[in-house]
């Protein structure tokens, strides 16, 4: 076995997986409750709401790749990459709250205006921030399966952040009669521990010594060029939209279809914990068949698994047994699990395979891309679920 494997104490793990608890936290309640919050709390329609996190979310795709491309080309005592999660950490949580202290009583252009700029504002901080976290891996980690091992701590953070921004914004709103006072002690709480993430894997990682730091980079379009021609990378693109574009926009109707469909408010936080607690209790199964098999295989048998599972959620009514909704979260969880770690971790080795044709470090650039085509597939699915919510009424 590779000695260097020894490098990477499990401390250092725990760190970087805890930095992406900024964006799961972030991600996961807007992506559940800012669409609701914005129609049945600001008052504006659906179709409003869904354009202003099109807007913020097409702005968010556009500036990744160009913060990646700045990040490759940072010179400081902090590295190329650290210097970002220590920079915009404060104003990353300060961002979020204002997303959720939107003026009542505004109309209603007024408020998309406003609630636009706002997305915007905090989607550029989450872009500062995470395409840096997600590149300093390949930074720290050269070994083929230590990176699928830090990955399954990264989203092991993901998929509990995940349950505690549906749980404690459930509770903590369904508080308050005024759900406008709910929402902004949500956005205080969250807010602070959002600030708080980037700083565990500031702290805990570290950024090799690499030739790249003296390295010259051409202009931004001049090296976008070899990183299209890699095709793995193409391809592993198209994974990570395809995936995640659909849970999406799941998440996005989450809450209304127990609202609004099957009219059990009350199951809403119970089944969201258990497939989330399921989720994470799973990952490890991943990391053992992708270990066995292969990365490409795993990932194949977890997205038809979850693929099923999706078609399935169509046939639940109403008059659905309990039972068999929750048989069904049991499967469903198992492909959630793979849709966290899979995509993730064939990333970083199609990044290598373009690093070593190019002879060019450009990571920040690669992983800008990554998360521009999948936030452009989320601002699409949940800017036409706003569409046909409007349009059902």
């Amino acid at each position: 076995m590779d000695k260097t494997v020894k490098k990477y104490p499990t401390w250092r793990k725990w760190f970087f997986g805890a930095g992406d608890t900024a964006a799961t936290l972030s991600h996961t309640i807007i992506s559940f409750f800012f669409l609701i919050y914005l129609t049945d709390v600001i008052g504006i329609r659906p179709a409003l709401a869904g354009s202003v996190v099109l807007i913020g979310k097409i702005w968010d795709a556009v500036t990744d790749p160009l913060v990646g491309h700045i990040s490759d080309n940072t010179r400081s005592r902090l590295g190329r990459r650290r210097f970002y999660l220590a920079t915009f950490a404060l104003p990353l949580g300060i961002s979020f709250f204002f997303l959720w202290a939107l003026p009542q009583g505004m109309s209603e252009t007024g408020v998309f205006i406003l609630a636009s700029l706002a997305f915007m504002l905090h989607m550029t901080f989450v872009t500062l921030v995470m395409v840096p976290y997600q590149a300093i891996l390949l930074e720290m980690v050269d070994d083929y399966d230590q990176r699928t091992s830090f990955t399954a701590y990264r989203m092991l953070f993901s998929i509990l952040g995940g349950l505690l921004a549906v749980a404690i914004p459930d509770i903590i709103v369904g508080g308050y009669a005024d759900k406008y006072k709910g929402f902004m002690l949500m956005a205080v709480i969250f807010a602070v521990i959002i600030a708080i993430a980037p700083l565990f894997p500031f702290f805990g990682t570290y950024e090799k010594q690499r030739e790249v730091q003296r390295q010259k980079f051409p202009g931004f379009k001049t090296y976008l060029k070899p990183i299209f021609s890699n095709v793995p990378f193409r391809l592993s693109i198209l994974i990570y939209f395809f995936t995640w574009s659909g849970i999406a926009m799941v998440e996005a109707m989450f809450m209304y279809f127990f609202t609004y469909w099957l009219r059990r408010e009350d199951l809403f936080l119970i089944i969201v914990a258990t497939l989330f607690i399921l989720a994470a209790v799973f990952l490890p199964i991943w990391v053992r068949i992708s270990e066995k098999l292969e990365k490409r295989t795993a990932y194949m048998i977890g997205i038809l698994e979850l693929a099923i599972s999706l078609i399935l959620v169509i046939f639940i009514k109403p008059d659905t047994p309990v039972w068999m909704i929750f048989a069904l979260v049991v499967f469903l969880a198992l492909g959630v699990s793979a849709a966290h770690v899979m995509p993730h971790t064939l990333i970083p080795d199609c990044i290598d395979y373009g690093t070593m044709v190019s002879g060019k470090r450009t990571e920040g650039v690669y992983y800008g891309l990554v998360t521009f085509f999948y936030k452009m597939g989320v601002a699409v699915v949940i800017w036409i679920s706003g569409l046909v919510l409007d349009f059902t009424g």
